[in-house]
């Protein structure tokens, strides 16, 4: 009886804590926020519609102090983010116009050519990028080579037409401290702003298409190489290793590409392509290494924070890259192949100890019972 009733206590501070405790601290360590959505149009319109709400509230609240600059501040920040709603609405509604279908890839290298070729090269198209390092403006400008195939199409327009409000940087950016990628010079030509805009990312689409063939050809051309002098191994074995490689090379593509400008993973031996003085100084905060975060924030967390940077961390400098749902897999794929490389032998040992723990619970009770037996 005694034991049995310190199990009851043993069970009601346990589920306490799991069901009490644990969800509370969870909460305030890691507020909630809205799913995930690759819809950036709609993801903007319902945050700056919240950042609205908070502010006005944050303004109502301060009114009952009486404190005149502080009125004065909390309501410039609410005028500045009506502002900017209206500005982010602009953009979706340019952007919701633009045919992406009828694009013209050769038109496309045109306006490249003509526009972009001064900050980013394009290896894939025998572009040669004119900036190597982050020296010129804080950070590496990317090369495109995959922009169109890693890169949600319509984020990319509303990128081009404004970069700053498309990233959610404009806390960092502004009049004062302009953002080193310009808006694209729109005509005011509605039908032609579009058809330059639909030109442009359909040369970056086909552009991208072909380099993702050719990447993925040379790759599987080295690795059945590497693969045929390995005589101790099955057809199949060397098949699924080649798979296995192949699908590591990707992922690790994609975050490079679209994270390593100012991210290491020094466990994978990846070293950003930006200095990391040059970071701070355009960023304001060195970006961390990046080896052990899907064990310490979980996919869950980077799945919203990649996504929308600003749901979680308030005013990050981080800026939302928008990438299409596909590669924020493949980055996700790639953090936990680094950083988290044995958690599929992880979870096969714990059901085996789970197993273990039954069959000695089983014994533990027969052993039990058996000297209690003797003793009564």
């Amino acid at each position: 009886m005694r034991e049995l009733k310190i199990f009851f206590v043993v069970v009601f501070f346990t589920g306490l804590v799991y069901w009490g405790v644990e969800p509370f601290a969870h909460s305030v360590m890691n507020p909630p926020s809205t799913p995930v959505t690759f819809n950036f149009a709609k993801a903007d319109e319902e945050f700056l519609k919240q950042e609205i709400i908070t502010k006005t509230k944050a303004l109502e609240e301060i009114k009952t102090s009486g404190n005149e600059k502080a009125i004065m501040n909390s309501q410039k920040a609410l005028d500045t983010a009506i502002q900017r709603e209206e500005q982010v609405k602009q953009i979706w509604d340019k952007v919701s116009k633009i045919d992406f279908s009828k694009g013209d890839a050769k038109k496309g290298r045109e306006i490249f050519e003509g526009n972009c070729i001064a900050c980013h090269g394009i290896k894939a198209a025998g572009i040669p990028a004119s900036i190597t390092d982050s020296s010129s403006f804080g950070v590496t400008p990317p090369d495109l080579s995959d922009a169109g195939d890693i890169y949600d199409e319509k984020f990319l327009a509303a990128l081009i037409i404004d970069p700053v409000n498309a990233m959610q940087i404009s806390h960092k950016f502004n009049d004062e401290k302009p953002f080193v990628m310009p808006a694209y010079p729109l005509s005011g030509d509605e039908t032609q702003d579009n058809n330059d805009l639909a030109n442009l990312i359909a040369f970056l689409k086909n552009t991208a298409t072909n380099y993702e063939k050719d990447f993925e050809a040379k790759l599987k051309v080295q690795l059945e190489k590497k693969y045929a002098k390995k005589q101790d191994l099955s057809d199949t074995d060397k098949a699924a290793l080649i798979v296995k490689e192949i699908n590591f090379a990707k992922d690790k593509q994609v975050f490079e590409n679209a994270c390593g400008r100012c991210h290491d993973v020094k466990y994978d031996g990846f070293v950003s392509s930006s200095n990391m003085s040059d970071l701070k100084n355009y960023l304001g905060i060195i970006p961390p290494d990046l080896s052990m975060m899907i064990r310490s924030k979980g996919e869950h967390y980077l799945n919203i924070f990649i996504n929308e940077p600003q749901k979680k961390i308030h005013g990050t400098a981080m800026p939302r890259v928008g990438l299409n749902e596909k590669s924020q897999t493949q980055v996700i794929n790639y953090l936990e192949k680094v950083g988290d490389s044995k958690k599929e032998e992880r979870e096969k040992t714990g059901i085996y100890v789970m197993i273990f723990f039954v069959i000695l619970s089983i014994f533990a009770i027969g052993w039990k019972r058996t000297i209690w037996s003797k003793l009564h």
